[in-house]
């Protein structure tokens, strides 16, 4: 399976039947052309690279601890039962590509993400990353779709995991019911 067979199959399962809030990425990560090597938000299992999924349920959720090998499917039902999906901006992966490049391609996939957005009619709309906070955020706006942050959230990276939980919380006061 082509690796973007592959990532759509994961979405398209944990797709819940109504999006109460999309998350926005930048593009799922590229695995090196290593098929054993395949992680992204909806792979299993969690991986120590998961820094997204796991500041995604510690922000809704206060879980505990979660470490690398641990099943995501619990976490994963419940987001999807809650009405969370997550999508990127790019449909293919970006990280490993110069950044002009990748600038580029991110750039590009701009007008689709929110074809994309419109199709999907969320109640409310997340951007897990600055980069693509700047890109989006006003073509979201324009297309009067329902961004719920008028400031970046970062990627919950290293010291940015306390700040990405705290701005999503502001954000989303309470989980969508």
């Amino acid at each position: 399976m082509a690796e973007e067979e592959w990532y759509q199959s994961l979405r398209e399962q944990w797709k819940p039947t109504h999006v109460r809030l999309l998350l926005i990425g930048e593009s799922a990560p590229d695995d090196g052309g290593d098929p054993n090597n395949r992680r992204f938000f909806y792979a299993e299992p969690l991986s120590q690279a998961d820094n997204l999924f796991r500041s995604v349920v510690v922000a809704f959720y206060d879980s505990g601890k979660l470490t690398k090998g641990d099943l995501k499917e619990p976490w994963l039902t419940r987001l999807r039962n809650d009405g969370v999906y997550l999508i990127d901006l790019a449909s293919q992966p970006v990280n490993a590509i110069s950044p002009a490049a990748r600038r580029a391609a991110l750039m590009a996939s701009v007008d689709d993400c929110v074809r994309r957005v419109k199709e999907l009619n969320p109640d409310g709309i997340l951007i897990c990353h600055t980069p693509t906070f700047e890109l989006l955020a006003g073509p979201l706006k324009a297309a009067l779709l329902p961004l719920l942050h008028d400031e970046a959230i970062p990627f919950p990276l290293g010291n940015k995991r306390s700040d990405f939980v705290k701005k999503v919380r502001q954000a989303v006061p309470e989980l969508p019911r």
